[in-house]
């Protein structure tokens, strides 16, 4: 038993010494790995990974081994490379929105017209039979192309009503998108009844064309001649002695700047003085001869006829009617009378006229001129904003 004992002890003080006799000094030592080694190392293991990263692999790393006296194990780390991370499933994916077609643009036409207004002359004026009157449209041109002095209003169809063939437009230009008024000088037929004349204008290169989308309508002017209402004569107690519409063609007439001529132009917006016959008033009437005397188309504008010398006479009276041809609107002007002697200008009388269907009757007694030679001038002045102002004087004359 005793010796069992002896024996085991033996055996494990043997053990002993020989697990002693390692650490004893001159012992045999592992070679120590310089640090070009391991960075050598290092690199190689590191482009390994990243190849096995490419290909899917998963990467294996273990702990270096830097000598014998390292203490820790080597474990095995295993990397596994992960896959790009997804969207989150609530993200709704992208889709294909579909693009609106472009709308492709339409060409405006180089030459179309738009109607704006009447200037003159309603459609179902009441113009005396045989009367002379000017009707005037204002359009837009709403085409591409310019109009300039090539251009012209033509008679297209219906009742010409003594009317030109054409007539020139403009002497200067209308740019797209401006406005001008023209006009056309007109005979009221003889007979009466409804009578309708359609216009269109013609391009510098002789093609017609008018107003609607497809620049392909007319433009129209329509009136009612009517039989004339004969203008009140003087009685035979009285001796006509000056008939100012008679010598209106020697009269020198102005507007604020520029000299007018006597007679229709085929535009009036400078101002127009000319005799007309038949002209319905704004009373309802039509009377036979008138004096017409349209201010020029401004603010304020004006229209002055100095007319050729008279000497008074004793009982010479200066007699008329005033005011406006009828659809007048809201016309207003200053009618006046004037006389010039030498150097000296005097105002006989102001009467302010507005289109209220009623004319006002002048008689001026010129007793206190008897014997002294003067020169007459008939004035109109607008008040306000320009209009159509058709002011007319009803067979203005001297009488005794």
């Amino acid at each position: 038993m005793l010796t069992k004992r002896l024996r085991l002890l033996i055996f494990i003080i043997g053990i002993l010494l020989l697990l002693t006799a390692c650490n004893f000094p001159g012992a045999a030592e592992e070679p120590t790995v310089g640090q070009e080694v391991i960075y050598t190392s290092a690199a190689h293991t590191l482009i390994a990974q990243q190849t096995q990263a490419a290909a899917g692999t998963p990467i294996v790393m273990s702990s270096p081994t830097v000598g014998a006296n390292t203490a820790l194990p080597t474990v095995p780390m295993v990397i596994v490379p992960t896959a790009t991370p997804l969207a989150p499933t609530n993200t709704p994916l992208p889709t294909n929105t579909p693009v609106p077609p472009t709308a492709t643009p339409i060409p405006i036409p180089c030459d179309r017209a738009q109607f704006v207004s009447d200037i003159t002359i309603p459609d179902n004026t009441q113009i005396g039979a045989g009367t002379t009157f000017v009707k005037t449209w204002r359009l837009k041109n709403n085409g591409s192309c310019t109009w300039t002095s090539g251009y012209a209003l033509v008679f297209y169809n219906g009742d010409a009503m003594s009317g030109p063939a054409s007539a020139t437009i403009t002497n200067g230009t209308v740019p797209p998108g401006s406005t001008i008024d023209i006009s056309v000088s007109l005979i009221a037929p003889t007979t009466t009844g409804t009578y309708k004349g359609n216009w269109r204008l013609r391009n510098a290169g002789g093609a017609l064309f008018g107003i609607g989308n497809n620049a392909d309508q007319s433009f129209w002017v329509q009136i009612k001649s009517v039989a004339p209402t004969p203008t009140p004569s003087p009685t035979s107690a009285y001796t006509l002695s000056y008939d100012f519409i008679g010598r209106g063609p020697d009269a020198a007439w102005r507007n604020g700047t520029d000299n007018l001529p006597w007679g229709d132009p085929q535009y009036d917006g400078p101002g127009v003085a000319v005799n007309v016959v038949n002209f319905k008033m704004e009373d309802g009437k039509t009377y036979s001869s008138l004096l017409a005397t349209y201010p020029q188309r401004i603010e304020n504008g004006m229209i002055l006829g100095k007319y050729p010398a008279y000497t008074i006479q004793a009982n010479d009276h200066l007699r008329t009617r005033i005011g406006f041809k009828s659809d007048c609107g809201t016309s207003e002007v200053k009618f006046q009378i004037r006389y010039l002697e030498g150097a000296s200008e005097v105002t006989v009388g102001e009467w302010t006229e507005r289109c209220d269907g009623n004319l006002t009757s002048l008689d001026v007694n010129l007793s206190a001129l008897v014997g002294r030679t003067v020169q007459f001038e008939l004035v109109v002045i607008a008040v306000g904003s320009p209009n159509a102002y058709t002011s007319l004087w009803v067979s203005p004359r001297i009488e005794r």
